[in-house]
């Protein structure tokens, strides 16, 4: 296990979104591409110059994270289709700033039961 020293020196994530969500620079770019818009994975695969696979496999990434959304569109006729679109930066800079939050209070935690474990002990 890897010491949390470790950890801290070793990111070297251009974007926050790589370290917080164990992204690749392509997943970001499909972020970045959706944020303010809605699209369907074959005009995100034209857009952005890749398979509508890669593209497909990059949403799913994005949506288990709960960085983007899926909307189900039905088709006149009957049929559906689907499309995608990123959830707002500012609810993603919240959410990692909570979860930064649960961080620091778990370590202060720990530090303060070492604290005690290890004071008792002299």
């Amino acid at each position: 296990m890897k010491s949390l020293r470790e950890v801290i020196a070793a990111l070297k994530c251009d974007n926050v979104l790589e370290c917080f969500f164990g992204l690749n620079e392509f997943d970001v770019a499909v972020y970045k591409t959706l944020v303010g818009k809605t699209l369907k994975n074959q005009e995100l695969a034209r857009f952005l110059n890749r398979s509508e696979n890669a593209v497909y496999k990059s949403l799913q990434k994005l949506i288990m994270c709960g960085l983007v959304l899926r909307e189900k569109r039905c088709v006149d006729g009957g049929g559906y289709y689907y499309v995608y679109r990123a959830v707002n930066p500012k609810q993603v800079a919240r959410k990692m700033e909570k979860e930064v939050e649960e961080l620091r209070n778990r370590l202060m935690k720990s530090i303060g039961e070492f604290e005690i474990k290890f004071s008792a002990k002299q």
